[in-house]
């Protein structure tokens, strides 16, 4: 009888003693508990991004386009590379999965998402200046091809490089990196179906774009938060990076061309009164009409994959990780 209440004893202690570890650690997976993972990822991610702003640098002097390009190249690679890297990290050691978990699975799908993305991108930019122009609230004062058609590519090529290297380190740190971990985490939970965790996941991701691009304006945060609603979206629902990555990137480079960010890739010189940016020709009808345009990017991408799929799903890789050490794949259920 001593025996055995000894071993009852001891083993109640050890159950004690692993219930600390319990909390932040999920034995079935072998890694860290979703809460966990997210803090500890998004504090290394930001540590890193933090290091390369530091490390920025315009390493050439003057004051022409091609080297303002460079330069401007140059000064954004750091944090680039810090964003990057820690995603890498976080998702390698923290949440000990494959990087094609994280929407990276290239396949000549993502291709086709990339451009499909591009596409919605600019026509809704398009658009936006195509109303300004009829309604009024854009004018043209120039087109042009700055330096001609020989130093004008260099212009472009520039630009969209620049727009990239922005892009796509943020594209994997905030949709694929912290949707999908918001969306695993609340996978887990019974009574949260997973379109309503994707759509936690979009929301929350959203609000964080609108206060990190804020600083241009609410009105100008707000619309970015409204762009990042698509962007989610079109993350959930392809599990592909390539989606918001071609939107995000569409957006951007027809703003450019458009003249909307003007820059000396830009074909358009347009003024526009009551601009919420100096940098930026975005008056506040600009940014209804791109609103409007986002809510109707956002209908088409349901009806493109009910179109394909025959229904509209979050797609099970986002939900279910990929993990290094299962080499039997996807941990993939079907809860609705």
């Amino acid at each position: 009888m001593k025996s055995s209440a000894l071993q009852s004893l001891i083993r109640n202690e050890n159950q004690q003693l692993r219930l600390p570890f319990r909390l932040v650690w999920n034995s079935g997976e072998h890694r860290p508990r979703a809460l966990v993972r997210f803090v500890t990822g998004s504090v290394l991610i930001f540590l890193f991004a933090a290091l390369g702003s530091q490390s920025r640098t315009s390493p050439l002097a003057g004051e022409g386009p091609v080297i303002q390009a460079i330069n401007q190249l140059v000064w954004v690679l750091p944090q680039a590379v810090g964003i990057s890297v820690g995603v890498v990290l976080a998702a390698l050691l923290i949440d000990r999965r494959r990087l094609t978990n994280l929407g990276l699975d290239v396949d000549p799908g993502w291709w086709r998402g990339l451009a499909g993305g591009t596409s919605l991108g600019v026509g809704i930019t398009i658009l936006s200046v195509v109303v300004g122009l009829v309604t009024g609230y854009y004018d043209v004062v120039d087109v042009q091809i700055r330096g001609g058609l020989v130093v004008w590519p260099l212009f472009a090529v520039g630009a969209a490089s620049f727009q990239l290297l922005y892009l796509v380190p943020e594209e994997l740190f905030v949709r694929g990196y912290m949707i999908t971990n918001i969306i695993e985490g609340f996978d887990g939970v019974a009574s949260i179906s997973r379109s309503m965790a994707a759509s936690i996941g979009v929301v929350i991701t959203s609000i964080v774009f609108y206060f990190t691009h804020s600083g241009r304006g609410h009105v100008f945060g707000v619309m970015i938060g409204g762009i990042a609603v698509l962007l989610g979206i079109g993350y959930v629902l392809s599990g592909d990076l390539s989606v918001p990555i071609g939107i995000h990137f569409g957006f951007n480079i027809a703003g450019v061309f458009s003249g909307t960010n003007p820059q000396p890739a830009s074909l358009l010189q347009l003024t526009a009164t009551g601009s919420i940016e100096a940098t930026t020709l975005l008056p506040i009808e600009a940014v209804a009409v791109q609103l409007v345009g986002t809510a109707l990017g956002v209908g088409l991408l349901f009806w493109w994959y009910h179109a394909n799929d025959g229904r509209v799903r979050v797609d099970p890789a986002v939900a279910r990780p990929t993990l290094r050490w299962n080499r039997s794949g996807n941990m993939t259920d079907e809860k609705p």
